[in-house]
């Protein structure tokens, strides 16, 4: 695997792990039932209007996660390692980058 593939894979699989046991906080579990039942009393039941709102949290854990191993990495490459499974960050070239000037 390539390092972007690895560190994008773990920063994937942490992000919704953290997002599936927030979701079991009773608390969070009562708030998601609430905005089901919202969304299935305005006519939304058989959409699935919820589970978008679901991924678009999911993305932001991950994102959140990825930042923070990256912030983390700046001042310790090895937590940055040990978090997303590999310290070197991609570097891409631009598109219509101008070679020897």
């Amino acid at each position: 695997m390539t390092p972007q593939t690895t560190r994008t894979f773990i920063a994937a699989l942490v992000g919704v792990l953290i997002v599936r046991l927030v979701a079991l906080v009773p608390v969070v579990a009562g708030v998601i039932a609430w905005a089901d039942g919202v969304f299935a009393e305005a006519g939304y039941g058989g959409t699935s209007t919820l589970a978008l709102i679901q991924a678009a949290i999911t993305a932001a854990a991950v994102l959140l996660y990825q930042k923070i191993a990256q912030w983390l990495g700046d001042r310790w490459p090895n937590i940055e390692k040990w978090m997303l499974g590999n310290s070197a960050r991609p570097h891409y070239e631009p598109r219509y980058a101008k070679i020897n000037g």
